[in-house]
């Protein structure tokens, strides 16, 4: 939170308490705003960078066709000289001397130039360093304000004496105790229902004739006379 803290000091100079007070209710719109300029800045920076990049690589094209030209007018100046046409060799060799002074010419822009976009771009590094610094610190200075505000909330809603929280914890109880009923209700129901349901079927099976729990005389009698 040091870029944060450097604003909010920069901005109390020679603010009263009320003003301090304001200050730290903006601190983050402030580095919010701080951060939405920077994205800015970096972009048109950007932009920038890429037009002088683009002029620099149009400067490198321009020394290499140079240098194709030359290495060509120079084999045809060792074309003429072994020919024996000095004069022509000469003018030759005078083209390429113009071509070797436009080189050094280009060469010089080429290399300034370069040295600027190199420039430029560790200065767009560092800036955007700072920004993702900037946005995370921002980001826990959120965090931690909405962490505040949870703990508010809580303190509120929590009893602030011990009368209250026995009046909260009876009522849980009874809520408790509710569920409870509720829950021992449902399973008498269910019992009740499954033994109308065995009922029926034994009166079923006894109509049918198949109850064998039940002995006859009959029975009896068959059991005396195996024996």
């Amino acid at each position: 939170m040091g870029f944060l803290r450097d604003i909010v000091t920069a901005v109390r100079g020679g603010l009263s308490e009320a003003g301090e007070a304001v200050v730290d209710s903006q601190a983050l719109r402030i580095l919010e705003q701080e951060i939405r300029d920077a994205d800015a800045a970096i972009n048109t920076a950007k932009i920038s960078l890429s037009q002088l990049k683009a002029k620099e690589i149009g400067l490198a094209k321009q020394i290499h066709e140079i240098d194709v030209d030359i290495e060509d007018y120079t084999a045809k100046a060792r074309a003429a000289l072994a020919a024996d046409k000095r004069d022509l060799a000469r003018t030759i060799a005078e083209k390429i001397a113009e071509l070797t002074g436009s080189k050094t010419d280009l060469k010089e822009q080429h290399d300034a130039l370069e040295a600027q976009v190199n420039k430029i771009y560790q200065v767009i590094k560092v800036r955007e360093k700072q920004k993702d610094k900037n946005r995370i610190e921002l980001q826990k200075a959120k965090t931690y304000e909405d962490l505040q505000k949870t703990q508010v909330a809580v303190a509120a809603a929590m009893p602030t004496n011990d009368s209250s929280a026995k009046r909260v914890q009876r009522a849980l109880d009874r809520v408790k105790q509710k569920q409870a009923d509720t829950e021992n209700q449902m399973s008498a129901d269910q019992w009740l229902n499954d033994l109308e349901q065995g009922n029926d079927l034994d009166a079923q099976i006894a109509a049918a004739g198949l109850d064998s729990s039940k002995t006859s005389a009959d029975d009896i009698l068959a059991q005396l006379e195996a024996k």
